[in-house]
């Protein structure tokens, strides 16, 4: 048995169960804690790709200025996704 067997076998032994945890003064999350609580700016894992694009639907993801079209263009694929847009 090695030192992490050992470890988690103790571990286990000391374990409560669930049903046996006091979470009564714990209150329940709600949609507003998700929109101003820290979840709000967790930021999921972002991967970098290359991809072509129109010049026309680049030009409107910049009119709002060249910084931060990346991160428009991607609130709109989220945007859509979330939305059941299909895709074609």
């Amino acid at each position: 048995m090695t030192d992490l067997d050992e470890y988690i076998t103790k571990c286990e032994a000391c374990a409560v169960p669930d049903s046996q945890i006091n979470t009564t003064d714990i209150p329940e999350l709600t949609e507003e804690d998700f929109a101003r609580g820290h979840f709000k700016y967790w930021k999921p894992l972002k991967k970098s790709i290359t991809f072509r694009i129109d010049f026309d639907n680049l030009s409107w993801l910049q009119s709002k200025g060249a910084k931060g079209y990346q991160k428009r263009m991607n609130e709109v694929i989220r945007w859509a996704r979330q939305n059941g847009c299909p895709l074609v």
